[in-house]
C-alpha cells in the first residue's frame, strides 16, 4: 500500500516539476555550457587577461618596463637602478629580480602587484641574478668585483657575498638546488659552488667573454656562448667536458632554447642579427637581421614568439620562432638590456 502511493504521489510531483525546468534549465545549461567552453579556451581569465607579459629593463632609463604581449604596448613601468640590465622570475613567476650594473644593487619587484619590494645592496656591478628551484634563495653575479652574493629572499637581505673568478657574470642552480655553476667571463672558466657550505668545490672550462648558460632539458648539458672565439660550446653537465662546439660568427650572447628543447635561438651582436640553431642537427638553419646589438633574448611559453632586445636602437623586436620573420618593434626606454618572458 505504501509504495502504491508512493508509485502515485511521484507522477505527480514530477509533473509540478518540469514546467519550471522546462522554462530555466536550457538557459542555464547553455549559460554554463558557454562559460566553461569560453574558460578553457582561454577567452575568458580568471584574472582578467590572458595574455603573457615581457619584461625589459632599460640601462638608461634606469627601470624595468612590462610590455603586453597580445597588444604588444608598455603598460607599466618600474624604477629600478641605474644600469638596469637583467630580469630573472622565481619559479613562481611572483618575484622579478633586476640586477642594477650602476648601483651595484638587485631590486625585487611582485610581479603579480607589479610593486618594488626591496633594493638589496650586493658588490661592484651587479649583472645577473639566479634563482634557487625552491624559491628561497636567489644569488647576484658581481661582474665588476669578480664575486656572488646571496640572498635570503625571505627576508629580502644579503647573507653571503664571496669570490669565483674575474668577471662573474650569469649563473645557474642544479636542478636539485644543490650546487650553483657560476660563469667567470674574464677567467674563461665555470666555478662550481656548493650552495649549503659556499665553497668552490670545483672549477671546470668555460668561455672568454661568455655571457649565457643554459642547461638543456634533460640536464645532460649545458649550453654556453662563446663570443671571443664566436662559438657555441656544448658541455657535458655531469663532468664539465666539452662535447661539441658550434660556430656561430658575429659574436653569440644572448641565447634561449624552445620549450621543446629542438630549437636553440642566439643572438649575433656584431652582425645585428639572430641565429636558429637545430639541436639534433646543431646546425644554424636561419638567420635574420633585427638591428643593431641584439642583446639577450626570451621565448613565450608556447614557443611561437622570440623578442629580442635590441640594444643600440632602444627597442624590444618581436619575433616569429617559427621562421625568425620579424613581426614588430615596440619602442622602449633607453639602451635596453634584459628580457624575460612571464605568463
Amino acid at each position: 500500500m505504501y509504495r502504491d502511493k508512493v508509485k502515485t504521489i511521484n507522477p505527480l510531483v514530477k509533473n509540478f516539476q518540469n514546467p519550471f525546468q522546462k522554462r530555466q534549465q536550457p538557459w542555464v545549461v547553455f549559460a554554463i555550457s558557454i562559460f566553461t567552453v569560453l574558460l578553457f579556451s582561454g577567452t575568458v581569465s580568471v584574472n582578467g587577461s590572458s595574455a603573457g607579459e615581457i619584461w625589459v629593463a632599460n640601462m638608461k632609463g634606469a627601470n624595468v618596463q612590462i610590455i603586453d604581449s597580445d597588444s604588444n604596448q608598455v603598460v607599466k613601468t618600474i624604477a629600478t637602478g641605474a644600469g638596469a640590465h637583467n630580469v630573472t622570475f622565481s619559479p613562481d613567476g611572483k618575484l622579478a629580480y633586476i640586477s642594477n650594473l650602476g648601483t651595484n644593487s638587485i631590486t625585487i619587484i611582485d610581479a603579480v602587484s607589479k610593486e618594488k619590494l626591496a633594493d638589496v645592496v650586493t658588490d661592484t656591478k651587479a649583472h645577473d641574478v639566479a634563482v634557487s628551484p625552491d624559491g628561497k634563495t636567489a644569488v647576484a653575479c658581481n661582474v665588476g668585483a669578480g664575486t656572488i652574493t646571496f640572498i635570503d629572499v625571505a627576508s629580502k637581505k644579503a647573507t653571503h657575498t664571496m669570490a669565483t673568478g674575474k668577471k662573474a657574470i650569469t649563473a645557474v642552480f642544479s636542478h636539485d638546488g644543490n650546487t650553483l655553476y657560476v660563469v667567470n667571463a674574464g677567467a674563461a672558466n665555470i666555478s662550481l659552488v656548493d650552495v649549503k657550505t659556499k665553497k668552490v668545490i670545483q672549477t671546470r672550462q668555460g668561455a672568454k667573454g661568455a655571457m649565457a648558460i643554459k642547461p638543456t632539458r634533460d640536464w645532460n648539458q649545458f649550453w654556453l656562448t662563446a663570443p671571443a672565439d664566436n662559438k657555441l660550446l656544448l658541455l657535458n653537465s655531469r663532468t664539465g667536458a666539452l662535447e661539441t662546439s658550434i660556430d656561430v660568427p658575429g659574436e653569440p650572447h644572448g641565447l634561449v632554447h624552445s620549450p621543446d628543447g629542438k630549437t636553440v635561438y642566439v643572438g649575433q651582436r656584431k652582425l645585428g642579427q639572430i641565429a636558429m640553431i637545430d639541436t639534433a642537427s646543431r646546425k644554424i638553419t636561419k638567420t635574420t637581421a633585427l638591428g643593431q646589438r641584439p642583446d639577450m633574448i626570451d621565448i613565450s611559453s608556447d614557443g611561437k614568439t622570440l623578442y629580442v632586445a635590441i640594444r643600440d636602437e632602444n627597442k624590444l623586436a618581436v619575433v616569429s620562432a617559427v621562421d625568425l620573420s620579424l613581426t614588430m618593434k615596440v619602442d622602449t626606454d633607453g639602451e635596453t638590456h634584459g628580457v624575460a618572458y612571464r605568463d
